[in-house]
């Protein structure tokens, strides 16, 4: 590994990992807050009270709002794409950790 004033320089794999780590958790909320705001603009069994409500909890909750939403909320996104959409994007996630700390790259 190359060397620069007695510290070590990160690899292209462990560069692309810490990338990733860092850049995934804001996608996946952008899609996941996304999903839910189209969602609510779309549902017409909601009260004005419960759509602000569900706008507040996503937007002061990052990633837990949008995720319970999902989950919770009775969303009119067709179950297979949630799951897919939530369990997945947490799996690739832990996934991209696992492997950055097996690189080395992330601690």
């Amino acid at each position: 590994m190359p060397d620069t004033a007695g510290y070590p320089l990160p690899t292209l794999v462990q560069t692309a990992l810490s990338v990733a780590a860092f850049f995934l958790p804001l996608m996946l909320y952008a899609t996941w807050s996304t999903l839910a705001f189209a969602d609510l603009g779309r549902r017409q069994d909601l009260s004005t009270g419960a759509r602000i409500g569900w706008v507040a909890a996503i937007l002061l909750l990052p990633w837990i709002g949008a995720a319970l939403y999902h989950l919770v909320g009775r969303s009119t996104v067709a179950t297979p794409v949630r799951t897919a959409m939530l369990a997945g994007g947490v799996g690739a996630y832990l996934l991209i950790l696992l492997a950055g700390r097996v690189a080395g790259g992330i601690s």
